[in-house]
């Protein structure tokens, strides 16, 4: 068995693949580790680029793309590894973030899942970690989305990002200090692999959105904690499709996805105004 595990899921990523792969590669040479790919049925030049890590990595081609939680579940069930370390392909990471979760999940065994700091290329500290998604949460997002499109409605834009703030764990971030949060987005998540075996895999019926969430909130139902590390960073460009286009086809199934997340777990959770 590996020490770790690395899953990673690509479609159309070409610009972000080698920058993702090489940047693994180099923080998990000290470990017995194993990067495993699952192209989501790409149609730009990301399957060539694959092919030329050779052995390095173990690549799965899928037809088409049926979803982030569909690839990564077959990621999953083809990993080996104690650990598990799910990863977005346009993160590029560092050794000192893969053995600071690594410590973080051998020294607490009741740490569940943990991640890092992510922040963008100009060092921007992003919004990783949040409490659960609920109706007000997700309106304000959208709210902030269409307001940012225009300098005119800046101090709307203003004022609904200082009420969004409360999903978000700024001052917990800011002290730099490890802390428990609700959720972490699924672009850096590491796990023991006996978590699968007490929740199980991701939840393949959301297309694309909520899955990150739901599958922390599971984790943290058996009584686990979800743990982030702000004393560690990844880069992470956050190519959020979503957000590309309000109205779109992947927007829409972001919204089915929160519905059905809500229905799913309507007893556990709790909608604030």
């Amino acid at each position: 068995m590996e020490r770790l595990s690395v899953v990673i899921i690509t479609w159309n990523s070409q610009q972000d693949i080698a920058p993702c792969l090489d940047s693994v590669l180099a923080s998990t040479g000290h470990l017995s580790a194993e990067i495993t790919v699952i192209d989501n049925g790409s149609t730009d030049n990301t399957r060539a680029i694959l092919q030329s890590y050779g052995k390095k990595i173990t690549v799965i081609h899928l037809r088409r793309n049926n979803g982030v939680a569909f690839a990564r579940n077959i990621g999953l069930e083809a990993s080996t590894g104690d650990l598990i370390w799910i990863l977005d392909v346009d993160t590029t990471v560092n050794r000192q973030a893969v053995d600071g979760m690594i410590a973080c999940l051998d020294a607490d065994p009741r740490c569940g899942l943990c991640s890092c700091r992510l922040q963008s290329e100009t060092g921007e500290t992003q919004d990783s970690c949040r409490r659960m998604p609920n109706l007000s949460h997700k309106i304000n997002n959208i709210l902030s989305e269409l307001t940012g499109r225009t300098s005119l409605l800046k101090r709307f834009h203003e004022a609904v990002n200082r009420r969004n703030e409360a999903q978000f764990y700024h001052r917990e971030m800011s002290a730099g200090e490890p802390f428990e949060a609700e959720y972490v987005i699924g672009a850096c998540q590491m796990f023991r692999r006996s978590i699968l075996d007490t929740v199980g895999y991701l939840d393949d019926i959301i297309f694309y959105g909520p899955e990150d969430a739901d599958f922390c909130l599971r984790i943290r139902h058996e009584g686990y904690k979800i743990i982030c590390l702000p004393r560690f960073h990844i880069i992470h460009k956050y190519n959020r499709i979503s957000r590309r286009k309000i109205i779109s086809r992947m927007s829409y199934l972001h919204f089915k996805g929160l519905i059905y997340f809500y229905f799913k777990h309507r007893k556990r959770l709790v909608v604030s105004g």
